[in-house]
């Protein structure tokens, strides 16, 4: 049987599909992955066989209209993810993990091999989260804090490198985080938490915990810790937790700091200008999320990402139309950063 397998967005290899390839190469199945991002991509070329099940991944809503035009083209593709729904499983359609994991679970059983050039390994050592932030679907989709893998679990093994790309929304939720810190300095692993640690709710043990470990980016490349901002109110207990990082000697420019805009009722451009500069005060990378890619969001956005913001004001970057090439001659002969993301 073939089976054609559609990510339909995301940078980073999608679990879920990994899991599906998995499954199919256990009974035979010949799997082919394809990464797409518009919907010309989907469309059959000349020499395409039909495939006989298609399955797609959508993580972001955004990437809801591929998936519609997906199920145009094959009517009876499966598709999921929290983009498209909240409530459907890899359960539901049969395939479950295999394999005992340590902490009384099961581990599922991946397919690295879609991913070749990936290097790393990847899965979670907890699903879920303590808290139910309005605009996130992490409490709707995974429910209460819950252990799913150790370290050793998640390690694909020799020859591969001790680089482990961990997927949990509340790391330090889970009862026993101090467990998995010490499977993570035992074994060397440089370990890189993409989906953020909460600074709010940092304590000296937790802090200290987290400066103790190789945290990494997701390239494994750069020292980097990322948390998030998403609303003014939260900016004593942020800094608090920040100033604990920093306390136990993580580098301020080894911070990224997301920061939510355009979600909260009334919020203005003094609001978002105001986190970033007491960011930038700080020392730590301000990285802009808008909820809504409006011009005006997706402008600061941009502003801030690529250093602008340390040079040029925002009155005169609005003046250039948000274009650096429209910028007045003086502001043109300015030494232009490269991306700040390092």
């Amino acid at each position: 049987m073939r089976v054609l397998l559609y990510q339909l967005d995301g940078k980073i290899p999608n679990l879920a599909l990994m899991r599906i390839s998995a499954h199919h190469r256990r009974l035979g199945d010949d799997v082919e992955l394809r990464r797409v991002g518009n919907a010309q991509a989907l469309e059959a070329t000349l020499f395409d066989a039909a495939p006989d099940r298609v399955y797609a991944s959508a993580i972001f809503t955004r990437s809801r209209p591929l998936a519609e035009r997906l199920i145009e083209i094959h009517p009876d593709a499966i598709v999921g993810g929290t983009g498209w729904s909240l409530t459907k499983t890899l359960d539901d359609i049969g395939i479950a993990p295999t394999e005992p994991g340590y902490v009384g679970r099961a581990v599922p059983s991946i397919d690295y091999s879609i991913y070749p050039k990936f290097m790393a390994s990847i899965g979670f050592t907890q699903r879920g989260c303590r808290l139910k932030c309005s605009f996130c679907v992490v409490p709707a989709k995974e429910g209460r804090v819950r252990e799913e893998q150790t370290i050793a679990d998640v390690w694909r093994g020799d020859p591969w490198p001790k680089h482990l790309l961990l997927l949990d929304n509340d790391f330090f939720g889970q009862p026993r985080w101090s467990e998995r810190i010490d499977e993570l300095r035992a074994g060397s692993y440089r370990v890189s938490f993409n989906q953020g640690i909460n600074a709010r709710f940092l304590t000296d043990e937790t802090a200290c915990a987290l400066a103790s470990v190789d945290y990494r980016d997701d390239s494994f490349q750069h020292r980097r810790i990322y948390t998030a901002w998403d609303n003014r109110k939260d900016e004593k207990r942020l800094f608090e937790g920040l100033e604990r990082l920093t306390g136990y000697g993580v580098s301020p420019r080894h911070i990224m700091v997301y920061m939510l805009i355009g979600y909260q009722p009334g919020e203005t451009h003094e609001d978002r200008d105001h986190r970033r500069r007491q960011l930038r005060e700080f020392g730590a990378l301000p990285y802009p999320m808008p909820f809504e890619r409006t011009p005006e969001l997706v402008a600061f956005q941009r502003w801030v990402i690529g250093g602008y913001d340390k040079q040029i004001p925002w009155q005169e970057w609005s003046r250039a139309r948000f274009q650096p090439r429209n910028l007045t001659r003086r502001s043109r002969q300015l030494p232009l950063l490269a991306p700040d993301l390092t």
